[in-house]
């Protein structure tokens, strides 16, 4: 049986009918999860924008019973760096360990100080030590630390430079040397007129015998230390002896501290004499131009004898320095302090 064909709502005269509001159930799921989604989002971007800033996680300290720090102490003071000096290099270090090969005689028979920069110092070096042992026993027995410089020919070397350094005092070799006119040096004195190979024969038996020094000065001189050829015999000894050059300035034409630069040799030289006119009156007035002169650059060296008159006049000095800002310090804290300066640190 033939079926009837349907008639169209249009045909039919009926109304269309609207679409439906309410969506199907497919339609509804997909708006559920594009709402879900967009809910955990904006949960994301609330808690990064309020989120505290991270904490630095602080490692445990590997060291058995570390301390922690203490978040209540004030932070440590940094200090600016020290100008580099004669005893900032690896030999240094090397004071505690004397097997080391960088180990000098000047490093490890320095005096060690502390002195404030801010402090002016002074070295005073007594020398002509050892041949009168009853008046070098009277130096020894003054405030320290001072610079006792022994004559090398004098006896007992070895006993004399330890019982100075056992009470504090820095010790140098006291080597004679050429002088203009007649003057006596003393016994194998160094001159002008020696070859190299004698020169450096009687620097070791100068030298060789005994110990405890940081360097030497010249007795006398005022003509060997005026001779190129002769000084640069001394200072290749002393660059390869590891000892410092104190010139004693005893002639305005020695060569000693330009010689001892050439070399790299660590080098001072005097300021003031402090006894030529051998009466206490006159040796106070020197120490009064030593203090002008460590007042003037800071610090200063004189050189005095084992007299009657200095011990005197040393004894009533040295210990009001403190009340007037000026250390009494070994001629090594000297030479420090004029190195750091030179430098331009």
């Amino acid at each position: 049986m033939a079926r009837k064909p349907r008639k169209s709502a249009e045909a039919s005269g009926e109304p269309i009918p609207e679409p439906s509001p309410i969506p199907r159930p497919a339609a509804l799921v997909g708006i559920g999860i594009m709402l879900l989604l967009l809910g955990i989002t904006a949960g994301v971007v609330v808690d990064v924008m309020t989120r505290p800033e991270p904490q630095q996680v602080r490692q445990p300290d590997p060291r058995p019973n570390a301390m922690r720090p203490d978040p209540n102490a004030p932070p440590p003071r940094i200090e600016a760096p020290r100008p580099a000096s004669i005893f900032d290099d690896e030999a240094t270090t090397a004071v505690e360990t004397p097997t080391a090969s960088s180990v000098t005689p000047l490093v490890t028979n320095a005096v060690a100080v502390d002195v404030p920069a801010s402090v002016r110092v002074v070295a005073v070096v007594i020398d002509d030590m050892g041949l009168d042992r009853a008046r070098s026993a009277r130096v020894l027995d003054l405030p320290g630390p001072l610079t006792v410089s022994y004559l090398t020919y004098a006896n007992d070397l070895d006993a004399q430079a330890d019982q100075a350094r056992a009470v504090g005092h820095e010790v140098l070799a006291h080597v004679p040397m050429e002088p203009l006119g007649s003057a006596d040096p003393g016994p194998g004195a160094l001159t002008s007129t020696q070859d190299a190979g004698v020169l450096r024969a009687q620097i070791s038996e100068y030298l060789d015998d005994w110990s405890g020094y940081v360097g030497i000065n010249n007795h006398m001189g005022s003509k060997f230390t005026a001779d190129r050829d002769a000084m640069s015999v001394v200072m290749s000894e002393l660059r390869e002896r590891g000892l410092m050059w104190l010139d004693s300035r005893t002639d305005s034409n020695t060569i000693g501290e330009r010689m001892a630069r050439e070399y790299g040799v660590p080098h001072a030289g005097r300021d003031i004499f402090l006894d030529n006119e051998d009466t206490v009156a006159a040796i106070r007035g020197q120490l009064e131009k030593l203090e002008a002169v460590a007042n003037e650059q800071g610090y200063a060296i004189a050189i005095g004898h084992p007299r009657d008159a200095t011990i005197e006049a040393l004894a009533a000095w040295l210990p009001d320095l403190a009340d007037k800002n000026i250390a009494l310090v070994p001629v090594t804290e000297v030479l420090r302090r004029q190195t750091e300066q030179s430098s331009g640190q």
